[in-house]
């Protein structure tokens, strides 16, 4: 029988050889779920620890280079697209406008309770 031992981490992949995919590098998270990529900038939904928001230029640091964080929601997944990220999180439905990477702006908010 296999065995599943969940890891809490971020992976990069080079997946170039598809049928020899390497592990470049790995990141300690707290609990992620879903993310999403726009460009240079990933948006991962790390559960409780909320949403992290990084420049992924340089794949072996990326945990050098984050650009900001929500740490007050539990965030589930995301949807990254022209500017606008959606993020569903434990309590709701999350609008985000991205177009500046220095100033994140919540948009609206969902309620799903």
């Amino acid at each position: 029988s296999c065995t599943w031992n969940p890891v809490n981490e971020l992976q990069v992949i080079d997946i170039s050889n598809i049928s020899n995919p390497q592990l470049m590098a790995q990141y300690e998270m707290t609990d992620p779920k879903g993310l999403s990529i726009d460009g240079q900038t990933l948006f991962l939904c790390d559960g409780t620890d909320g949403l992290k928001v990084f420049n992924i230029a340089d794949s072996y640091a990326i945990d050098d280079h984050m650009i900001s964080s929500f740490p007050n929601i539990d965030s589930w997944d995301v949807i990254a697209y022209n500017n606008i990220l959606l993020m569903i999180g434990q309590d709701g439905l999350y609008q985000y406008s991205y177009n500046d990477l220095n100033n994140i702006t919540l948009l609206s908010i969902i309620p799903t309770h």
